[in-house]
């Protein structure tokens, strides 16, 4: 008898370490999740200094005629200026190609107006610059397409 209390014992033991372990995964990967965020291609984070003003985001790929989507959520500056970039082969020398306006944004959602697709076809990396010259930071989001 005592051998079976033993194996009972076990399974017990067993089954609270993979309860345990598993709900150490989770909440691990949740405090990864929070920091992932910064490597997000759609995440929006400009720096602006006096002495570097220029800023850009991670690069998408542009696959329809529609305009940028730029969210700015927060600024510590009055406004900064987006202009809407591509990058396409066709375009010769580097391929960097300004492909719509300057834009101030503040606070709210935007659409920047951009040519990328009707220009150079799709598929080509699209991002968007920034300039300030004030010393502060942007936070939002925004989408190629």
């Amino acid at each position: 008898m005592s051998n079976i209390r033993k194996s009972v014992s076990l399974e017990r033991v067993s089954g609270k370490f993979i309860i345990l372990t598993l709900l150490a995964g989770l909440l691990f990967s949740l405090g990864i999740a929070n920091r992932a965020d910064a490597y997000n291609a759609s995440y929006v984070h400009f720096e602006f200094r006096w002495n570097s003003p220029y800023d850009n985001t991670y690069r998408q790929q542009k696959w329809t005629k529609s305009a940028y989507h730029l969210n700015s959520t927060s600024n510590s500056v009055t406004y900064y200026t987006a202009v809407p970039w591509g990058h396409s082969y066709k375009a010769g020398r580097t391929g960097n190609v300004s492909v719509g306006p300057a834009r101030k944004i503040y606070t709210g959602k935007y659409k920047l107006t951009n040519y990328l697709v009707e220009s150079y076809g799709t598929g080509n990396n699209a991002w968007i610059a920034s300039t300030s010259y004030s010393n502060g930071h942007a936070y939002g989001s925004w989408s190629a397409d």
